[in-house]
């Protein structure tokens, strides 16, 4: 039975891949990196587990949490863009390890013209919301999984859209090598149920791979992920500049620091004059553990669009 899942969940991967390749879509903040641990390693730690903010890219990852923690993760992103997102875990009867989360993006304000781009003197805004709910359990020969639903809900003036999207994550721990991770995750794959005047955009759904390892001499976990790997390129292996890696590195019980680089975001952020002085992409944070809470930071760069700054707190109740 287990053996079946995992081929079917593997032949959903590899049939989604083939059948969204190229496809643009909307609700884009689906995809978007709320964990400081995350984010600070290039979000490419898809191998996280026994942290519940891997939902934000793995939810395999939830397979291995405990208790009943809790998380708070903010992002202050570029211009006047903003967002969050609070999650909480806990074991549900028959469904075993659960979570649910709340995430959101608000965009600002902005100021209303009309037909010939003069003032009216009016504002708007402009807000994305999602609710989510996350499941994972283990399947056994060292395999995790997570599924996950997500509902979510964008508005644009008095205009709004509205998606269901589910996620699939696989998180495999090596046998012939001691602290190797490979993972894989098909997210958001979905439909609009209510779209914006009527034009339907498909939902974000991306196929990601990657893998991590601890080393056995040094304190540090180094990971590396293939991004959107059903999104189409000039050449199949243009595929493969879609990349990120980071590094995660123990200093003590109490500190943890991170750093990671996403060469898609460089290659997206890259322009002739920036070529040579581009530093976008580049990552980094830490975590400061205080008596049972985490404290998590990360920083991003976005060249010339600016900085992102990332903050979370975690802990668990008792």
């Amino acid at each position: 039975m287990k053996n079946n899942f995992i081929r079917f969940i593997l032949a959903l991967f590899v049939g989604v891949y083939s059948a969204v390749a190229g496809i643009t879509s909307g609700f884009a903040f689906l995809n978007t990196d709320y964990s400081p641990r995350s984010a600070a390693m290039g979000s490419a730690f898809i191998t996280m587990s026994s942290d519940l903010n891997a939902i934000a890219i793995n939810p395999a990852g939830l397979a291995k949490v405990e208790g009943r923690p809790f998380i708070f993760n903010y992002a202050n992103y570029l211009l006047d863009i903003n967002g969050g997102q609070a999650a909480y875990s806990f074991v549900a009867p028959y469904l075993k390890r659960v979570a649910v989360a709340v995430r959101y993006m608000n965009y600002g304000q902005f100021e209303e013209t009309d037909q010939n781009a003069l003032p009216t003197g009016k504002s708007f805004s402009a807000n994305d919301f999602a609710l989510e709910l996350f499941q994972a359990g283990e399947l056994g020969n060292g395999f995790l999984y997570g599924v996950g639903l997500s509902y979510a809900y964008s508005q644009i003036e008095n205009y709004n859209a509205q998606a269901i999207t589910v996620s699939f994550g696989l998180h495999y721990t090596v046998p012939f090598q001691k602290n190797l991770f490979v993972a894989a995750t098909l997210r958001n794959l979905g439909w609009n149920v209510e779209s914006y005047g009527g034009l339907k955009e498909s939902v974000p759904t991306t196929f990601n791979l990657g893998l991590s390892k601890r080393l056995e001499h040094l304190p540090l976990e180094i990971s590396v992920m293939l991004h959107g790997l059903n999104r189409a390129a000039d050449q199949w292996y243009d595929r493969l500049k879609r990349f990120s890696a980071g590094g995660e590195l123990t200093l003590s019980p109490h500190l943890r620091v991170r750093l990671g680089y996403s060469h898609a975001l460089h290659q997206d952020l890259e322009t002739s004059s920036t070529a040579q002085t581009n530093f976008g992409g580049i990552s980094g944070g830490l975590s400061i553990y205080w008596k049972a809470f985490r404290f998590d930071y990360a920083y991003s760069n976005f060249s010339d669009l600016g900085n992102i700054h990332r903050f979370g707190i975690s802990g668990s109740i008792h």
